[in-house]
């Protein structure tokens, strides 16, 4: 079984019938880059898709596999266990090697931001931690990325793929987000403040830049990944719903925060973080209508 053979026949029965990788692709339920994976010799149909594509390009499986018309050496049964193999053995390259070697590098991020954030005799400033876990999420998104790229076919896998680097990255945010307002610190105190953008005026005032952009900037950006999640994860897209959460869940860290004296009860606080969320959502969904 030549597997270029089967490359070249599919391209051309495809171009013989008058169709785009596009509109095949469309037909079989598939990504348009398997197309083109399977017409240059890059992969091959998963054994699944044999008889819808052969259907499509109006052959036989037998004529598919062997890479030509009109020719039958073989039973159905021993082709396919013979491709299966064929195809089996050839999976398991350096894009797949590459796909392992990314996620290695995501965990081992992670591990280095929670050995930073845990040892108390570690101390790193807070961008850095931050930074380590947005490089430990872009890992996954490469390693993803290369896997749906040169594995993934049908566009029900492609859509799983994506959920699960969500799912991944979705898990850093939280233990990041959870780290940050609430295992990080400790009052001895219940301290609270009610009175709207009076903490935002004294930040200003003290002309603190460190501290501007902690409490005000920091509040701003650091829950716009939780409004990703809500539109992207968990499908909540509609404007009234998203402000509903957005300001329930941040009034709920706040008086955690509160009731466990591991913060501040501060409106501004909720105000900040609202809005972020908000902006983001109307930014968003602004761009993917443009799309």
């Amino acid at each position: 079984m030549d597997l270029n053979k089967i490359s070249n026949f599919i391209k051309l029965k495809r171009k013989e019938l008058g169709i785009t990788q596009d509109e095949l692709a469309e037909r079989l339920f598939v990504t348009e880059k398997a197309i083109s994976r399977w017409e240059t010799g890059r992969g091959t149909p998963d054994i699944s898709l044999l008889l819808p594509l052969a259907k499509e390009l109006n052959i036989d499986v037998s004529e598919l596999l062997n890479g030509e018309e009109n020719k039958k050496i073989k039973n159905d049964v021993e082709q396919l266990i013979e491709y299966n193999e064929i195809t089996k053995a050839n999976k398991y390259n350096f894009q797949f090697k590459l796909t392992i070697f990314f996620y290695i590098l995501s965990i081992l991020s992670f591990l280095i931001y929670l050995r930073f954030e845990y040892d108390p005799n570690i101390e790193v400033n807070y961008f850095i931690r931050l930074l380590i876990i947005v490089i430990a999420s872009i890992f996954v998104i490469i390693g993803n990325k290369i896997y749906s790229n040169n594995y993934v076919e049908k566009i029900e896998d492609k859509n799983s793929l994506l959920k699960l680097s969500h799912v991944i990255i979705f898990i850093y945010y939280v233990i990041l987000l959870f780290n940050m307002v609430i295992f990080a610190r400790y009052n001895s105190i219940y301290s609270y403040n009610l009175i709207p953008f009076k903490s935002i005026v004294n930040i200003f005032k003290n002309g603190i830049v460190y501290s501007t952009i902690i409490n005000v900037f920091g509040n701003l950006l650091v829950f716009m990944p939780l409004e990703y999640f809500l539109i992207e994860l968990f499908k909540v897209k509609k404007f009234s719903v998203n402000f509903i959460l957005s300001f329930g869940i941040i009034l709920l860290i706040e008086l955690f925060q509160y009731v466990f004296k591991v913060g501040v009860l501060d409106i501004d606080d909720l105000i900040l973080c609202t809005f972020g969320m908000m902006l983001f959502y109307l930014l968003y969904t602004r761009i993917k209508k443009d799309d």
